[in-house]
């Protein structure tokens, strides 16, 4: 039997046998540390089983309050589509000495290995964690470096010493919030999976975030109602996500000048604004460069690029001279 140590010194090793069971469909339940709490459309996958058959098996452990059943740790989805083919039994890997932690960590270990996992799921695993703290929950960083041990997220400094990565941990959180802003689009961690429902990569996100969060489209939102303000920010991060990455500093702009504006009238203005415009090129002394990166960094725009600083400080000395 292969023994995988836990996370955490005070938590019991847990044990993942090394042979695969048959298990009956009817002494499996749902697990409560399952990451993957929607099944969503297995109809693919259920067809992909009846062809190919099951080629991972789910995980599961000793359901904590009836020993006779198993808790899927990992799997749902298989489950649901074995259930939908009639069959009644799936072969199963079975977790021993596995608390509701390491529970958690392994079933998200298992679906960020098959790259099918969504903002929302990412942040309820990490919220759960830090509801299972052992010590005092009020020590915020205590509480963000015990749950990046626990799902050894670390990072490494330039002189190669790794340390319990904390933002990422803050960053999950805010991922997930944002995701209740625009519940009609799924944020993926990794694009990948058979959800049918629209999604959008995380990266991708993350860039529209502060563009939601900038006062000047946050209050301009706030004067419309609820619904109509999720609608604007549902159709803005679709548009921006099917943006060319060289067009999406233009609609970021038209779109904070007016957040109210049909998306489709900004969309049509910066394509027609791109296809009016020029490239002009010029030689620069390094010393120049060093200036322009200076204004770049000070227009406090993560997107910002080079020729962005530029654009805008030639804009600036037009206007200056009154042109």
């Amino acid at each position: 039997m292969a023994i995988s140590k836990s996370r955490e010194s005070e938590t019991l090793p847990h044990e993942i046998e090394d042979r695969v069971r048959k298990i009956q469909l009817d002494s499996l339940t749902a697990g409560v540390t399952n990451v993957r709490s929607a099944t969503g459309d297995v109809t693919e996958l259920a067809e992909s089983l009846k062809v190919r058959g099951l080629e991972h098996p789910i995980l599961v452990r000793p359901a904590p309050d009836n020993p006779a059943m198993f808790e899927v740790i990992a799997g749902s989805r298989r489950l649901a589509a074995a259930r939908e083919l009639g069959w009644k039994q799936i072969h199963a890997r079975v977790v021993n000495n596995c608390d509701e932690v390491n529970a958690l960590c392994l079933s998200l270990d298992e679906n960020q290995k098959r790259g099918d996992l969504a903002a929302r799921e990412l942040g309820e695993v990490v919220n759960r964690l830090m509801a299972l703290y052992p010590n005092d929950p009020g020590d915020e960083k205590g509480v963000l470096k015990w749950v990046a041990t626990k799902l050894n997220w670390t990072v490494e400094t330039p002189k190669g010493k790794r340390y319990p990565d904390m933002q990422r941990v803050r960053k999950a959180l805010e991922d997930a919030e944002f995701q209740k802003q625009v519940p009609g689009i799924t944020i993926k961690v990794r694009n990948r999976g058979d959800y049918k429902r629209p999604a959008a990569p995380l990266s991708v996100a993350r860039q529209v975030m502060p563009i939601l969060t900038d006062p000047r489209v946050k209050n301009k939102l706030d004067e419309v109602g609820p619904e109509q303000a999720e609608k604007t920010r549902e159709e803005f991060l679709r548009v921006f996500a099917n943006t060319e990455a060289k067009q999406r500093k233009d609609l970021k702009d038209a779109f904070v000048a007016n957040p109210l504006r049909p998306l489709k009238e900004i969309t049509e203005q910066v394509q027609k604004e791109r296809a009016q415009q020029i490239v002009v090129a010029f030689k620069a002394s390094p010393e120049l460069v060093d200036r322009i990166d200076s204004h770049k960094q000070a227009m406090n725009d993560p997107n910002a690029t080079r020729s962005d600083a530029v654009k805008n400080l030639v804009e600036q000395g037009l206007r200056s001279v009154g042109l």
